[in-house]
């Protein structure tokens, strides 16, 4: 077996440890001391050169410089007492030790200043929305600017209840807002876990914003189906198949496989096991799988196969999804290089009675229906590829089988009895 030197990728490439479900670290030797070095990516040719770049720097500078370079979120100065920590200081100190996906921290972020502005009543403006002109950088520059212990528990649980209250008289608008609080609090609040506040190295105030806050009372949003699963197919295969063939395969892969916006967007023709009839979803230098137990096979009925092997042999593009937009973008946003096809396809759905807010993600949840009729709801489960069956019943499903008891059967069948005695 070939051996290289640790000033070669391919030697860093064989030594490299996924520590978590998405990033790649490293494990070096250096001046006696064995430390993990986090190397934010997953991509494994990019962590091989980060970690053959990280040597490098032990043997050239030492460790303070390359700990420095390499993980500055350790040597961040204590805020001093006297200043208080703003809501732009605390995000700085975030970003430099969380480990999360940076469309999440940005997700997390702006939930976190949307509370901020609510609370500190900062009215937002068209202008709010302004990345062109100045207008969204002066807005995040105000809230940025204000000071952590604005936050409080109390505050917060005060501008749930007023949030909420508002629709007091408007049963389904106040169910509607109850979701939305409690996703502004979860997102917001997981800038404050354990795992990130022990690594920030700053002063932070006591009590902590989040400190008692819970989620609060939601209302059930079990899956409910309005639609006509056959009924729709038909309509796709009909008015989709040979006008729009993109948005046919949309359709199907989201429909027929239960794929999320985001997997249907990265898919590629090597993700396809023709001879086992499956679809393989995982890690790509294109982007993550939305939770480790996202990766998995998916089995494909044989029309769907069938169907994607020939438009395989007609495509010259990498991507089952074909579109003239770079699979490339800015990692702190979600980007969909097929947003064009995807809009299409939404109102498309919208014209036949898929009238959700995410009429593609009512897709998936009709897939998870029809495979929970057949098979069970373990089986929907794992095709759906979620953590926990809870997710599945709770939110996924709709249980299509009639349950009901037939009295009038049941009086006959006693008379019959009856007079037989």
């Amino acid at each position: 077996m070939k051996t290289f030197a640790k000033t070669d990728v391919r030697y860093w490439s064989t030594k490299l440890v996924q520590r978590t479900n998405t990033e790649w670290h490293a494990r070096i030797r250096f001046g006696g001391r064995q430390n993990w070095w986090p190397l934010k990516t997953a991509n494994r040719d990019q962590a091989a050169m980060k970690a053959r770049d990280l040597w490098l720097s032990l043997q050239a500078q030492g460790f303070e410089a390359t700990e420095a370079s390499f993980k500055p979120w350790t040597i961040v100065p204590p805020v001093a007492a006297s200043k208080q920590l703003t809501i732009g200081e605390f995000m700085k100190a975030v970003s430099a030790v969380a480990v999360v996906r940076p469309t999440t921290l940005t997700t997390y972020g702006r939930k976190l200043r949307f509370l901020v502005s609510q609370i500190i009543k900062v009215k937002g403006t068209r202008s709010k929305h302004d990345y062109v002109h100045g207008g969204a950088a002066k807005w995040r520059a105000n809230i940025d600017a204000t000071p952590l212990a604005a936050l409080t528990p109390e505050k917060i649980l005060q501008w749930r209840t007023g949030y909420i209250s508002r629709h007091d008289d408007q049963p389904l608008k106040r169910g509607s807002a109850q979701q939305t609080a409690a996703s502004i609090i979860r997102s917001a609040k997981a800038l404050f876990s354990p795992k990130i506040i022990r690594n920030l190295g700053i002063q932070l105030p006591s009590p902590l914003p989040f400190d008692g806050v819970d989620l609060g009372k939601r209302p059930r949003t079990r899956y409910r189906s309005k639609i006509n699963a056959g009924e729709l197919a038909r309509d796709a295969h009909a008015e989709l198949k040979e006008a729009e063939p993109e948005q046919f395969k949309i359709f199907l892969l989201a429909f027929g496989a239960g794929l999320r916006r985001s997997e249907i967007d990265r898919l590629t023709w090597q993700h396809f096991n023709w001879s086992k009839g499956t679809i393989s979803i995982e890690t790509t230098e294109y982007g993550m799988t939305k939770t480790a137990t996202s990766a998995e096979e998916i089995d494909v009925g044989t029309d769907l196969i069938d169907y994607f092997r020939q438009a395989k042999m007609e495509s010259k593009n990498e991507f089952v999804i074909e579109s003239k937009a770079s699979p490339i973008a800015a990692p702190h946003w979600n980007h969909y290089r097929a947003d064009c096809h995807f809009k299409s396809l939404l109102a498309w759905l919208r014209l036949k009675g898929v009238t959700a807010r995410n009429p593609l993600h009512t897709l998936r949840k009709e897939f998870g229906s029809l495979i929970n009729q057949q098979f069970g709801i373990f089986a929907a489960s794992v095709a759906l590829r979620h953590s926990n069956i809870n997710i599945t019943r709770e939110a996924y499903v709709d249980r299509k089988e009639r349950i009901a008891l037939n009295i009038g059967a049941l009086m006959k069948s006693q008379a019959k009895s009856e007079s037989g005695s």
